[in-house]
């Protein structure tokens, strides 16, 4: 008979579903333990007791995600120390984040991140294998698994930064409803969720088990005038070092009302521009919620001033597991299904109308004849009208997900090995809706030429009704595309053991799986045609690939103390079937990857792990296949880089610069020249128990790779044009005529990417009146997140506690401390979030974002330090029943603003980073759940 160790018992609980990130059972208890079970654990396919694996694995209890406070898994996950890097819903705010939240180990990237459901995959959300946080029911869960180790010999080669496995409620269980209401103290952004569930049926007993959970969680929005911090992006501040009066400028070139922008040439033939407003000139300033920011003739508009900084979503959600023995033949049958619909909506600034007046033209003669000289007015050669449709609402972008999943398959045990084996069927689609905001290019040009609309005289709110339902009426409403991701899968592996070594058997398992994933996206008439005012026509696609692993893996007990175990697998990616073309793009793709761990049990107190592995990863079938498509405007805006001071006043675009500064036009699409990435990774930890009731676990670890995929960001276009004045382009703008410059976001292979760091946990336990006291401190500290210049390997930049030029901040610190006192009857949670300070983007003199606050407005030069960033949570929960609980809490109890930042690219909140912070402030909830 083994005896089980205080050692054991700690590493069961962590990788087993134990208290969370701890080493909870790490006291002796007063009653006694169960027998351990034989189960399969995330990191390994070998089925053994889990006390004895080598990976680093944290594990998340139902009760611990109770604690926390939080009603839907993005939520819980992405508040994780070990988390960085990840997409919000708030990015969906004019950032292009199509409505997906996504989990990122080690700041590695979403794309390195395999998120699975009960150990197997689920269709992703775009054309790679980036997973929708928001496809997955909370409700549903009964616990968490986060393995931060790469994983790709045994899971598949996309799971180099780690693996986060959701394992699913199952069996036998009374019902129980969960309620919770969830209110800000400030106005917007109140939440609420039910969710009821069931098992029916013991599996022992009557040969199968069921279960049933269904769930409902919805958030409202939040608009940006309802937080100080968020309702303006033209921001009065003073500069730290000097206490200089300053401004931060943010605005929007498309004004209200409009700009003219007026091309002539000169006596001497030469091609000018002149801007300007007329409203500013008629009235002696820019109208209300614009600003005369860069005395360029131009008044720019504070569109931040009207966005929505947290958007609205709503889920439901349905799943069910279920068990049946099969006969006496010592295997069962499983199968697990989950259906979720989910819906985020987005509403930003009103839509930007660039259109062009004819010389001659009533609205010409009236506002902009009267402000040129005889000379620009001779030459006019066009006008172009810069506008913001205030009146006919914000843009409002509805993301409405469908997600499916099936598996089924069997489970058993033939010929002395345990085999599992299954098929997949997984749906992840998408329809994008335009919900108001957006005017049909020749509605709009109808009613521009019919004399009864004009942009010029009004300000903000002051149109006359009838012109305002005149405006309405060019609109579009309704479905603009659906993009469906399925993925078919098939997989088996098996277990046994094969020989006796010094610490026990040795084990061997083995595996394959096959999947083929397509994507498609379906575009509307409305998109195809480009028939919305200023689009661009937009193609329908339909790509496929196939994949296809094998895998071995054996564990070796060399001794009771030492245990080896190696893994290798090799994997085949096709080539992306582009079926609406009838051929291939790009090439297949093969290689082999490995794993070799080890455990050390040096005391009884402290065991020695560690590990090292390889990778690789294809780009995704867009990244390869996609076509060069428009993805809105740039989220900062600059003044035109292609001057003679850049050298560039030659480039064959530089005849398409405007004075001013502005947003730029986007395009997006496919590389498919793109190599394959490789990795390595290695990770050294150990876990000690210096006392009863004192746990300790430290593993640090270390990722290479190399020919990573990624876009040059637009800052960094913007900063160095010279290196990257292949990727600016035109876009034609149909209603003006004109071709204005853009820039293009391609996907290339930039160099090298090397992230380390440390994970630690610190957890105590001791009686403490008629409870028990635990206090738990973990975290991440970063060594290393640095990477090479995109088209460079071997000019490293890093954004480790600074923004970086891939718009991105890399956190040496992210901390989480809690203290838990818990009884029979009550549970008393406090939890701090520490996030370090960082050196903010930094704003050139050139840009002119920032300037004096002063007349002379003069462009300034400033780099800020953002202060580190820290929240308490507090909860109470109180059970006056064995059956009721009821929980009370309050989330950012002491009402911590985010941190000012001059971060003005990406999403379009201004004066804070969404990425990092909430911006709902001290919020309030009330949570209650039965079972009966």
């Amino acid at each position: 008979m083994i005896k089980e160790t205080i050692l054991s018992r700690s590493l069961r609980a962590m990788f087993a579903g134990g208290l969370a990130m701890t080493l909870g059972q790490a006291f002796a208890q007063d009653a006694a333990e169960p027998a351990m079970q034989r189960v399969e654990i995330t990191g390994s396919s070998i089925k053994r007791i889990a006390a004895e694996s080598s990976l680093p694995v944290q594990s998340f209890s139902q009760k611990d995600i109770k604690k926390s406070g939080v009603t839907t898994v993005t939520d819980f996950i992405q508040q994780l120390p070990a988390m960085q890097g990840f997409s919000v819903a708030a990015d969906s705010v004019g950032g292009g984040g199509g409505g997906v939240t996504t989990a990122s180990i080690h700041d590695i990237g979403a794309s390195y991140t395999l998120v699975l459901l009960n150990g197997r995959r689920i269709a992703p959300a775009n054309s790679g294998t980036v997973i929708d946080l928001n496809s997955i029911p909370l409700s549903a869960i009964e616990r968490v698994e986060v393995l931060t180790d790469g994983a790709s010999a045994l899971y598949g080669a996309d799971a180099i930064a780690g693996v986060i496995n959701f394992i699913l409620k199952k069996g036998a269980a009374p019902w129980e409803i969960n309620a919770k209401y969830s209110a800000p103290e400030e106005k917007g952004g109140r939440s609420n969720s039910v969710s009821l569930s069931k098992g029916f049926g013991d599996y022992e007993e009557d040969g199968y088990s069921v279960f049933v959970s269904l769930s409902h969680d919805e958030q409202k929005r939040l608009k940006a005038s309802d937080r100080d911090f968020a309702k303006t992006g033209m921001i009065n501040f003073t500069d730290p070092k000097n206490g200089k009066a300053l401004q931060f400028l943010n605005g929007s070139s498309r004004a209200i009302p409009a700009n003219a922008a007026v091309k002539y040439k000169d006596a001497k033939g030469d091609a000018q521009t002149v801007n300007l407003n007329p409203y500013a000139l008629i009235n002696g300033k820019c109208a209300p919620v614009n600003v005369d920011a860069f005395g360029d003739g131009q008044c720019y508009y504070d569109y931040t001033s009207t966005i929505e900084i947290n958007p609205e979503s709503s889920r439901d959600s349905i799943f069910s597991s279920g068990s049946l023995k099969l006969g006496n033949s010592g295997f069962k049958g499983f199968f697990d299904a989950a259906y979720t619909e989910a819906k985020i909506t987005a509403r930003i600034a009103p839509y930007p109308a660039d259109f062009s007046l004819a010389a001659g033209s009533p609205l010409y003669n009236k506002y902009v004849s009267p402000y040129l000289t005889p000379e620009q007015r001779a030459g006019v050669t066009s006008v172009a009208v810069k506008y913001r449709l205030y009146e006919m609402g914000n843009r409002g972008y509805e993301y409405g997900t469908k997600a499916a999943h099936l598996v089924g398959g069997v489970d058993g045990t033939a010929f002395g090995w345990d085999v599992n084996s299954a098929l997949t069927w997984s749906r992840n689609k998408q329809e994008q809706k335009y919900l108001g905001g957006f005017p049909l290019a020749d509605k709009f040009q109808t009613l521009l030429d019919s004399g009864e609309f004009d942009p010029f005289a009004y300000a903000q709110g002051g149109m006359p009704q009838a012109m305002r339902d005149k405006l309405n009426s060019t609109g579009f409403s309704g479905l603009y595309n659906t993009q469906t991701v399925v993925m078919k899968s098939a997989d088996a592996h098996a277990s046994r053991p094969v020989f006796q070594l010094g610490g026990g058997s040795a084990i061997l398992a083995v595996g394959a799986d096959y999947r083929v994933t397509s994507f498609n996206t379906d575009q509307e008439s409305v998109a195809k045609n480009a028939l919305i005012l200023f689009d661009s026509p937009v193609f329908d696609n339909s790509y496929q690939r196939a994949n296809g692993g094998a895998f071995a893996e054996l564990l070796m007990p060399i001794s009771k103390k030492l245990e080896l175990t190696a893994s290798g697998r090799w994997d085949h990616i096709g080539a992306v079937k582009d079926q609406l073309a009838g051929h291939d793009v790009g090439d297949s793709a093969s290689a082999g990857t490995y794993k070799v761990s080890a455990k050390y049990s040096a005391a009884s107190n402290l065991m020695l792990r560690a590990a090292t592995g390889s990778g690789f990863r294809a780009a995704s079938m867009t990244e390869i296949a996609g076509p060069l498509e428009e993805f809105g405007v740039t989220g900062g805006t600059y003044g035109c880089p292609l001057t003679a001071a850049n050298g560039l006043a030659n480039h064959p675009l530089a005849k398409f610069c405007e004075s001013g500064r502005g947003q730029f036009e986007v395009f997006q699409g496919g590389n498919p020249d793109l190599k394959p990435e490789k990795s390595k990774q290695w990770s050294i930890g150990a876990v000690w128990e210096p006392t009863s009731s004192t746990s300790v676990a430290l593993d640090l670890w270390n990722v290479e790779i190399r020919d990573q995929v990624t876009s040059v960001s637009e800052g960094l276009i913007f900063q160095n044009p010279a290196k990257y004045a292949n990727l600016f382009t035109t876009k034609h703008i149909g209603s003006t005529g004109l071709d204005v410059l853009a820039i293009k976001l391609l996907p290339i292979n930039i160099g090298k990417v090397e992230n380390r760091g440390i994970d630690y946990d610190f957890t105590q336990k001791t009686k403490l009146f008629d409870g028990r006291l635990t206090n738990r401190l973990a975290g991440t500290y970063l060594l290393r997140s640095r990477y090479t210049t995109p088209g460079t390997d071997d000019q490293w930049e890093t954004s480790l506690n600074r923004y970086g030029s891939n718009d991105k901040v890399s956190f040496r610190n992210i901390i989480k401390a809690s203290s838990s006192w818990e009884n029979a009857q009550w549970t008393h949670t406090l939890i701090a979030n520490y996030r370090n300070g960082y050196t903010d983007k930094h704003q050139n003199a050139d840009d002119c974002a920032v300037t004096t606050a002063d007349a002379a407005q003069s462009c300034y030069d400033i780099t800020l330090e953002v202060p580190s960033y820290t929240t308490f949570d507090l909860q109470t929960a109180y059970r006056p029943l064995k059956n009721v609980e009821i929980t009370a809490g309050a989330i950012n109890l002491f009402d911590r603003n985010p941190p000012f930042s001059l971060r003005n690219t990406g999403s379009h909140q201004i004066g804070y980073n969404p990425s990092y912070s909430s911006a709902l402030g001290r919020t309030f909830y009330l949570s209650g759940s039965y079972k009966f």
